[in-house]
Formats: structure tokens, sequence, C-alpha cells
């Protein structure tokens, strides 16, 4: 059975590294939106098949995922940027159904579904700076980024992945897209937030084709492919730069298992 959602919300508390948290926002009940009728439930056993996970104009639908999925899709972050809780956070599955009632935006939605994992997981995040490796992208003697062919088509960078020789690497093909995306893209390949500092606003069309530098993916990464870091300087005159600065992160501090429908 499904029921209305008057969901509490989730604590956001705003901390810094190495300090006693300095600040703190309890979100009122009314300061959410809620979603008018959810479902969670475990999945069937006997049909579980691939990850799936959508936003549609009335309705929100997830299939096989976690908690921790479900929490970067309401606060739009990274698995990385998530810390703490038990571990079936990370390993249950759980199908969820909800619908909104009037057509709402994506962002709209993304609150929704906070609001629904503070009332049915109870979930209570706390929000810090750490500091750690971070790397900063910049332009040195550019080259490879090319104005658009299509101006007018959607802003994408996509990972193509090369294993017709026996050996593994990848592309990462933009289409009229920004510096921005590319930063983007690479944060989710080294697990630590890029800073796009090459001062580069235009849009662009560009392959970087790189290698892992170790096995990934059962193949051995191909020997003729540089890693992400060369390949960045020698194919389109980027550089990665590591650093040290501060990491947003979200603490779980109180979860639970969901209650019944």
């Amino acid at each position: 059975m499904t029921r209305s959602v008057a969901a509490p919300v989730a604590a956001l508390v705003i901390g810094f590294a190495g300090a006693a948290l300095a600040q703190s926002a309890t979100l009122s009940t009314g300061s959410l939106p809620s979603f008018e009728a959810a479902s969670i439930k475990a999945p069937d056993p006997a049909g579980i098949g691939a990850i799936d996970l959508r936003f549609f104009p009335t309705r929100f639908v997830a299939t096989t995922v976690t908690l921790s999925q479900l929490i970067e899709q309401a606060y739009g972050i990274e698995a990385r940027e998530i810390l703490g809780g038990p571990d079936w956070v990370r390993a249950d599955r759980f199908d969820v159904t909800a619908t909104s009632g009037d057509e709402v935006s994506v962002e709209r939605m993304r609150l929704m579904l906070r609001a629904l994992l503070a009332e049915r997981f109870l979930l209570q995040l706390e929000r810090e700076e750490r500091t750690g490796t971070i790397y900063r992208l910049t332009a040195r003697n550019v080259r490879g980024l090319n104005p658009p062919a299509r101006p007018d088509e959607r802003s994408l960078v996509s990972t193509m992945r090369n294993d017709s020789n026996g050996f593994l690497s990848y592309d990462y093909v933009g289409r009229n897209a920004t510096v921005g995306a590319l930063a983007l893209r690479l944060s989710q390949q080294l697990r630590a937030p890029v800073i796009d500092e090459t001062n580069l606003t235009g849009n662009y069309d560009f392959r970087i084709s790189f290698a892992y530098d170790e096995p990934f993916g059962g193949l051995q990464p191909d020997p003729n492919v540089p890693t992400i870091f060369t390949a960045l300087e020698n194919q389109v005159g980027l550089k990665l730069v590591a650093d040290k600065g501060a990491i947003p992160v979200h603490v779980i501090r109180r979860v639970s298992k969901p209650s019944a429908n």
C-alpha cells in the first residue's frame, strides 16, 4: 500500500575540517515539498535487474538502488562525498516509486526526494568540509578543442570504452561541451574535486584517448595509450595539478531501514 508523505526534514549542519561543527540549520517540516504518495520496498528476488533511476514530470522511479544512490540523486552529490552510516546503506537494494500529483521540475523533485528520505529512512546528514586532495585543471598550450560542429546540439561529454584489440582504453568525447563539463567528468574518474582554472568559456568538440594505469574491467590497460594526465597535456593542452584543498562531504549521522509502506 502507498501512503501520503508528510516528511520531517533532515537537519543539515555546516562544518569545517578539523574543528567542531560551527553552524547548524534545521529545516522545518514545511521547508521542503513532499511527494503526494510514495512506495519503498525490497526488490523481488526473482526479478532483480539492472539499476534504473529516473525523474519524470509527475513521478520518481528507482529500481534496485541503494540508499547511498538515492542520497546522491537527492543532494546532487557523488558517492565519494557520502561518509558514515551502516553497511546496508551501500548494500541493500530498494524499489522506489513516488508521485508528485502536479508536474514539477527535476530540481523540485530532488527536494521532494530529500523529504522522503528523511521521513522514511529517518535520514540525518551533516555537511562538513575536510582537507584532502583536489586537482586544478589549467590551460597550457590549448589545442584539440574545436568549435562545435553543431552549436545547437545538447552539450555532452560521453565516455567510450575501447577493448577490440584485447587491451582496455577509453575516450572522452565532447560534443558542444564546456571545459567545466570535462572537469566534472574528470572529478568522477579521479574521485576528487577538479577545479576548472582554464578561463576557457566556450563550447567545444574534442576527443581525449586515455588508459587507466592499472588493470580495470578484466583487461590490461592498452600500453600504447597514455594515462589521463599525459593525454590531457598532449592531446588538448590542459594540465591537472594536484593540490590540497577543502572537500565537501555529507556525513550520515542517523539512518534507519525504511518503514513499511
